[in-house]
């Protein structure tokens, strides 16, 4: 059998402790077939298969099986269910969107780019498919389809279930109140309509799939919703960019993790692209570093809790070799009052105790093999143990740890410590699962904290998604009730700097380099809100016959942002690929004092919508539009209250353009060709008619002076 991680759930069903799920005879499994013989024994010894698309298959296996199914396996890989989380106007205007939209007001017998004839996919939890947001102006949904996923993991039977729902059927389909309605507001940063506010989407016009997992995000419900919406956009012969905010730390971050492969085995076609929130841990100090080659001295840390700096009553550490290289670990117990260590325990490792190929237990207060450290019984009730292998995936050493401590709360005294070395100079990426813990050294001398320098979203080293961190677009806002709210400069960084909050990370990958590709706004953002949560919003902003918009921030908002921005993109052109969509990227992302002082947490900077059609315009003329591909569509930018930029989707040998006031004066006139012109003009404030006329057709246009 290929597992994925050493300590994949599939060996945790042995530790009592440890909740596979709700079934107490069943539990779910994924699985990654390469002969069907392997498939067809699992049935025949009593798997149920719930759900199929290619080599990937949901089953449902008694867990007296599991531990058979685990030792036999050869030529499959599987996994049970683990858990994501939510990575969580000035906005549109900052990156390019209102020129596109807009920022030049542009007349109906022009099109603007707003992403029609584009699918948005949304694979989320906390959605309401009936907000006004999701309609358009003639008040008709632009839900073409609306899944609501259960994870095997959440059943009480261990079986993986979706419910299906699309516009014949939408207005039975239940709403997802859970995760404070975080689906609904990514939805509408991507693609909300505006119904009366200012507070539209980046691409109001494109049709939704939005994909619904409720409060726990698994990745078997993540999957299914990927692979969900990419086969309605292949069905409807559309392009899609489907948004994933949500993400999860732990993994080798080298595309080869469960979520991260899966992917890059599915992503094929052109004119499907898919984006990941880079996560919100960049000051969770949930990663540590150590080239023991250079510096042989162990690192020693121990484990809080997240968000209260308390002793961790969970605690989940993963240490990857760079290659094969083994590394040794030890636990401490540390007195949190006196800031020393009390206890350490020898260290182990494959080498000494065989047994942690598959589980070593250090503290056993379950009796399921006993205390290799009896000591730790004298401070704590549960269960602490580690295992460690090199993985066949990636022919990396990990070794991981594992602690589900009873008598440990908010007050609790001690603390579980651990140290890691490495006598074969192993290069070490360390991590702990961020949602729940973080290292911290508590004072003690030696010890060290946490960091953020890898806390990117290990699905974000995939090698076929787009990976998008936070800048602080937003300086300030005012709320319905007139109060006003600014940036915490003090966490979220300055104004228009990157978000503090925002992960990033090395790929230790092919692709290599560092995570994210690029920035998109992300720091109170305003969009749609789920309405049974609206007074809960101490930011909320605007009201529509009872439905409302607030402000969130995160990395969550940033990425449906960029997911957003793709789909005009897409508009343009319907066949973009994702490394098409990076060269892109990385040829007109803004840059500035901010992105180049941290170019390891900005990528190629801050996303340009414009900049983006313009590039696309310039590099891939006559390419296929997704919609009315021969029609004639300028971009206008002013570079200056007296000089405009227009940008023509067609290179023309015989062009003019003519800028007229409303009373038909001509204010400014030139003859070009190609596709791009720069009109310099004197008109003062207000309303012009800009006439082009080429050999491939003509444009008029409304613009705004101001």
């Amino acid at each position: 059998m290929s597992i994925q991680y050493s300590m994949d759930p599939v060996r945790l069903m042995k530790h009592p402790g440890v909740e596979l799920g709700k079934s107490a005879t069943h539990v779910g499994v994924i699985l990654t077939i390469e002969n069907e013989s392997d498939l067809e024994s699992l049935v025949a010894k009593g798997a149920e298969v719930t759900y199929r698309d290619g080599n990937l298959v949901y089953a449902t296996l008694p867990k007296t099986l599991l531990s058979e199914v685990a030792d036999e396996a050869r030529n499959l890989s599987m996994s049970i269910p683990r858990q994501a989380y939510p990575t969580m106007d000035v906005a549109r205007s900052v990156s390019g969107v209102d020129e596109v939209h807009k920022g030049v007001s542009i007349d109906d017998d022009v099109i603007p780019y707003t992403g029609k004839g584009v699918l948005i996919g949304v694979v989320d939890g906390g959605i309401d498919p009936h907000h006004i947001a999701f309609t358009n102006a003639d008040g008709e949904s632009r839900v073409a389809e609306y899944i609501m996923t259960h994870s095997a993991y959440e059943s009480p039977t261990g079986q993986f279930a979706a419910d299906h729902y699309n516009k014949d059927n939408m207005s039975s389909a239940p709403t997802d109140f859970e995760c404070g309605g975080h689906g609904t507001h990514t939805a509408s940063v991507a693609g909300g309509y505006g119904a009366g506010t200012i507070y539209g989407g980046v691409a109001p016009d494109a049709e939704l799939v939005l994909v619904a997992m409720g409060e726990s995000l698994y990745d078997d419900e993540i999957m299914y919703g990927m692979k969900s919406a990419l086969n309605y956009g292949k069905s409807a012969k559309k392009p899609i960019v489907v948004n994933f905010s949500l993400g999860a730390i732990s993994g080798p971050h080298d595309g080869t993790g469960m979520m991260a492969s899966t992917i890059g085995q599915t992503m094929r076609r052109k004119g499907q692209i898919l984006c990941f929130a880079a996560g919100n841990d960049a000051k969770l100090q949930s990663s540590l570093e150590r080239d023991f080659s250079v510096d042989s001295t162990p690192v020693s840390t121990a484990f809080a809790q997240t968000h209260y700096g308390t002793p961790a009553p969970y605690a989940y550490m993963q240490a990857w070799s760079a290659d094969d290289k083994i590394t040794e670990v030890c636990v401490h117990v540390i007195d949190t009052d006196t800031r020393q260590v009390v206890y350490t325990s020898d260290y182990v490792s494959v080498d000494t105790h065989r047994k942690m190929s598959e589980s070593l237990y250090l503290l056993d207060s379950y009796g399921n093999e006993g205390s290799l450290f009896p000591e730790l019984d004298t401070y704590f009730d549960g269960m602490i143990f580690v295992v460690g292998n090199v993985i066949s995936q990636n022919k990396r050493y990990v070794t991981e740890l594992l602690a589900q401590l009873d008598n440990v709360g908010y007050y609790s005294r001690y603390a579980l410590g651990m140290s890691i070395k490495s006598d074969a100079g192993a290069e070490v990426m360390m991590t702990t699962s961020a949602s729940r813990c973080f290292f911290k050294s508590y004072g003690v001398e030696s010890f060290v904290t946490g960091n953020g320098d890898n806390s990117i979203s290990d699905y974000c080293t995939s090698s076929n998604v787009v990976a998008v961190g936070a800048w602080n677009a937003r300086k300030s806002f005012t709320d319905i009730y007139g109060n006003q709210g600014y940036l915490d400069e003090g966490y979220h960084g300055p104004h228009n700097g990157i978000g503090g909050y925002s992960s990033y990370g090395r790929n230790y990958g092919k692709e290599g380099g560092y995570l994210p590709h690029v920035l998109a706004p992300g720091t109170n953002v305003v969009a749609a809100v789920l309405g049974q949560y609206y007074e809960y919003y101490e930011s909320l902003v605007a009201e529509n016959n009872g439905y409302y918009w607030g402000t969130m921030t995160g990395t969550s908002m940033a990425c449906p942002f960029a997911t957003g921005v793709i789909a005009l993109w897409l508009e343009a052109k319907s066949d973009l690929n994702r490394d098409q969509v990076l060269e892109i990227i990385s040829a007109t992302a803004m840059t500035d004092e901010y992105t180049e002082d941290a170019p390891e947490r900005s990528g190629y900077g801050k996303i340009d919508a414009y900049n983006g059609l313009k590039y696309i315009y310039t590099n891939y003329l006559g390419v296929e539009s997704a919609v009315a591909p021969d029609e004639l569509k300028p971009i206008i930018r002013h570079l200056s209250d007296e000089q405009l930029e227009i940008v023509l989707n067609a290179d023309v040998v015989d062009g003019e353009v003519m800028m007229c006031d409303m009373s038909g004066n001509v204010v400014a006139t030139k003859s070009f060709s190609g596709n791009l012109v720069e009109l310099e003009h004197r008109g003062t404030a207000g309303v012009y008619i800009l006439s082009i006329k080429t050999e491939k057709g003509n444009s008029v246009n409304r613009i705004l002076v101001k």
